[in-house]
């Protein structure tokens, strides 16, 4: 088992997360959507509900591979990194951040699965 892939996973999974939740803001849903666009409160839910699993997900993995003790700092390491991608994309390209985000869920459950986190 590769020691990377749970790296991935966890990188994946935090930005796919804060990709979701940040779709569910109204302000950054209008600057993908165009301005005055509003997310419907269903699909604002099911965005958070989405968020919130997939930063759970990264933090297990990197609890079950990196311990209870130093676990949850590679986890804060993780987030920190994918938040600071996610700024710099929802400030230069912030139409691309729903697509990324979508795309970066399978890659970190995939990923989450090879590296034998399962």
């Amino acid at each position: 088992m590769s020691g990377g892939w749970y790296m991935v996973a966890m990188f994946a999974l935090c930005h796919a997360g804060f990709g979701a939740l940040s779709v569910a803001m109204q302000r950054h849903y209008a600057d993908m959507h165009g301005r005055g666009q509003e997310a419907p409160p269903e699909l604002r839910r099911r965005l958070q509900a989405a968020g919130a699993s997939a930063l759970v997900l990264a933090f297990v993995a990197a609890v079950l591979k990196a311990g209870g003790g130093h676990g949850p700092l590679v986890w804060l390491g993780g987030m920190t990194a994918a938040a600071l991608a996610l700024m710099l994309l929802l400030t230069y390209a912030p139409q691309r951040v729903s697509v990324l985000a979508q795309a970066a869920g399978p890659i970190g459950l995939v990923a989450f699965a090879l590296g034998g986190l399962v």
